[in-house]
């Protein structure tokens, strides 16, 4: 089974547990940050770290987790966002063939 993007960062954002945005909120989440869901991870964690001690979803309180959870999560996905920026323009190997000066 293929998750989609939006069902990877609702996992990677805890939202079953800890549930803050709304679908929409997590699809323009997503939108805004290129469609990438480790970058949109990062910053779902971040904008979890800020939101209140409680969340109120109907007439349910849910108590969020410390800050300090989502600070060390985003980080973590800060950190695979980065690296997969670097491990797609680093080229490794040998160059065993090239193009000719003159377009031939």
């Amino acid at each position: 089974m293929v998750l989609t993007p939006l069902e990877t960062l609702k996992i990677n954002l805890n939202e079953s547990q800890y549930p803050v945005f709304s679908d929409d909120e997590l699809n323009n989440l997503l939108a805004v940050n290129d469609n990438n869901v480790l970058k949109a991870s990062w910053r779902g964690c971040l904008m979890k770290a800020n939101t209140d001690k409680k969340i109120k979803v109907g007439p349910i309180e849910i108590e969020n987790a410390d800050p300090d959870y989502w600070n060390n999560l985003a980080s973590i996905y800060q950190a695979d966002y980065l690296k997969s920026l670097s491990s797609a323009t680093v080229t490794t190997g040998y160059k065993t063939s090239m193009r000719r000066a003159d377009g031939c």
